[in-house]
């Protein structure tokens, strides 16, 4: 089934491929001979339902190659597929409403409710009224957003933070199988930024769309990637790994220093606190931090700094206490430099588990 041809929640994510995707802005529609590509020979796949961040510094073609999925750039040479179709053999504007875009600058119209933007591509599928009342209160619920409060303001009235989840809202409205996402986030405080990064990581998780999302933040690309491709200028693919292996094994000296010296602590934050050896104990010693099992073990570990405590009570959903998180299993994470995956530092502890995998 074709992405077109796909109707429905029923559906999940799309797959795109890139085969040797080039783009040269020419003059005129004319490509000058030395004229410098602004994406170079791109290959590389997105399986259905996963998360593929294109990352890199200003200028290396991370906007371009977003925009040649949905056709607002065509490509020089080289073939863009969704679902196995090249998107060049789909009309643009039924392919577009059918592809999910939200972008940092969020678009809505100023002169509609927030209830009459969410509802846009709905309209234009010409869906019926009462589907198109029902979508756009189940998708502002979805975004966090009380239906009842909102649905009748105007973009004007509405916080940055809130303007950005009606603009996902919208963007999820046809139910799209594949979801296309420019820096979404890049425009709010970094409290609100950090809320909205986790929204969208849930209502990814429960939908299983396949999302290309851009940004300039190699922490939120391993924050929100399934696979991260960092770019580089002349819009070459440096590397495209998971984030365990983007931050173990830097393809070269570039991606290293992209990822930054930091790449230990950065490790931290693909790790929950359920997936380390705990010391067991009947109770937690007074002052010590308490952590949810979702809690990151870069969290916990500041936390433990914080409060100078050496170890730290990790509690289940109900509160009982799982054991007692100590400075040293978190620093045997950071001394494993040759482990394959970060959590091969602890796995004779019988702890080990791949906590994003499992969330995913």
């Amino acid at each position: 089934m074709s992405l077109i041809d796909r109707n429905g929640p029923q559906n999940r994510g799309a797959g795109v491929e890139f085969r040797r995707v080039s783009k040269t802005y020419g003059v005129d529609g004319r490509k000058p001979v030395d004229a410098p590509a602004a994406v170079h020979d791109l290959t590389l796949s997105v399986m259905p339902g996963e998360i593929c961040v294109l990352v890199g510094p200003s200028g290396c073609g991370k906007t371009t190659t977003l925009k040649m999925v949905n056709r607002l750039v065509e490509p020089t040479s080289g073939h863009v597929l969704v679902d196995g179709l090249d998107v060049v053999a789909v009309d643009a504007v039924a392919l577009r409403r059918r592809i999910g875009y939200v972008i940092q600058q969020i678009g809505l119209f100023p002169h509609e409710t927030v209830a009459e933007n969410v509802a846009t591509v709905p309209r234009l599928l010409e869906w019926p009224r009462d589907r198109i009342r029902r979508r756009v209160d189940e998708l502002l619920t979805l975004v966090g957003l009380d239906p009842d409060r909102h649905r009748d303001r105007y973009p004007s009235q509405l916080s940055g933070g809130e303007r950005q989840r009606v603009g996902v809202a919208r963007a999820l409205a046809a139910e799209p199988p594949l979801m296309l996402m420019d820096e979404p986030f890049g425009a709010v405080d970094p409290i609100s930024r950090e809320r909205l990064q986790d929204e969208f990581l849930r209502i990814q998780r429960q939908i299983g769309m396949t999302v290309l999302f851009v940004t300039h933040d190699i922490d939120e690309a391993i924050k929100v990637g399934d696979r991260v491709a960092v770019m580089e200028h002349g819009g070459r693919l440096a590397q495209y790994s998971s984030p365990d292996e983007l931050l173990m094994r830097p393809a070269s000296d570039y991606v290293a220093r992209f990822v930054g010296g930091d790449r230990a602590l950065k490790r931290l934050t693909l790790i929950r606190v359920d997936a380390l050896p705990l010391v067991a104990a009947e109770t937690a010693p007074p002052g010590a931090p308490v952590f949810g099992e979702g809690t990151t073990a870069r969290d916990a570990l500041s936390a433990l700094l914080a409060s100078g405590a050496s170890a730290g009570a990790v509690v289940g959903e109900s509160g009982q206490l799982r054991g007692l998180l100590t400075r040293d299993a978190v620093a045997a994470v950071l001394r494993a430099e040759g482990a394959t995956r970060p959590q091969d530092a602890y796995a004779t502890s019988g702890a080990a588990a791949d906590a994003r995998a499992s969330e995913r």
